[in-house]
């Protein structure tokens, strides 16, 4: 039997995606995420709205308000304060590990658990509220 490779990321990639839209043009892998929140943006907005032509005036009434808002570790634009369902979410590319990388996994993961054996045992319904208070009114 062969030992599983240990892995490290190597970078960090952000994927444009439409939610329930398996075939928007948008749905990329970008390396940064100012560029990936520009395209993202731009292919709804031609999707949504159409390009505008830079002879038109007709149309100019009629255009999208984007911003960005952070959620649960993904960005999501809203176009006029309401969800569009487009959003960018960090995805890490990976590579094998070093074996400095190695070693460093392996002391980390040796001193969360120290940690975690430090700490006093108390029932799973304690550390759930203690992790998730009740909120009060």
């Amino acid at each position: 039997m062969t030992d599983r490779p240990r892995l490290t990321a190597a970078l960090t990639a952000f994927q444009a995606w439409w939610e329930n839209y398996d075939s928007w043009d948008g749905t990329a892998l970008y390396t940064d995420l100012e560029t990936a929140k520009r395209h993202a943006a731009y292919d709804y907005e031609g999707d949504e709205y159409g390009h505008p032509d830079e002879d038109d005036d007709e149309g100019a009434n009629i255009r999208p308000d984007f911003t960005w808002v952070e959620e649960h570790g993904s960005w999501h634009l809203l176009d006029h304060g309401k969800k569009t369902l487009v959003q960018i979410s960090p995805t890490w590319i990976w590579r094998a590990a070093t074996k400095y990388e190695i070693k460093q996994q392996d002391a980390l993961a040796a001193a969360e658990a120290a940690e975690r054996a430090s700490r006093p045992a108390r029932p799973l319904a304690e550390e759930l509220e203690a992790a998730f208070p009740t909120p009060t009114r």
